[in-house]
């Protein structure tokens, strides 16, 4: 039998946006309005942007990728509320879980041999309980 994919609200990606704008600029340690410097915007629009009030361009999203120093993928790339994620074998389940594949994947691709064996008998250990 088929499963049905959840649809996703836009405001609820929006406001999922907003929020990992918010979060990556705090990690950077900047304030919206050196935010707003940084990508030639005004600190209201990134204010905005941050409590979903504003859906921003492509070439808005592209200009704080940048001024953040991050890739434009993740500044896109975040976590669908649990409730919409969906169960395993679901479309919603599929997509977090490729996500979160990729995610794993962009943290080690610049590790060296030693740092990447150590994270396999890491993980090896954590699972070996769970297996």
């Amino acid at each position: 039998m088929a499963t049905t994919a959840k649809m996703v609200e836009p405001e609820i990606l929006i406001r999922s946006l907003g929020e990992k704008v918010r979060t990556l600029r705090r990690e950077k340690n900047l304030t919206q309005q050196e935010l707003g410097d940084l990508s030639d915007l005004s600190y209201k629009y990134v204010g905005e942007i941050e409590r979903a009030e504003k859906n921003p361009s492509i070439k808005v999203l592209a200009r704080i990728s940048n001024a953040l120093n991050v890739d434009l993928i993740d500044l896109i790339s975040f976590d669908l509320p649990v409730e919409l994620q969906g169960e395993k074998g679901s479309s919603g389940y599929e997509v977090n879980r490729k996500r979160s594949l990729d995610k794993i994947n962009r943290l080690l691709r610049d590790r060296d041999l030693p740092e990447l064996e150590m994270t396999g008998k890491i993980l090896r250990i954590l699972f070996e309980g769970h297996a």
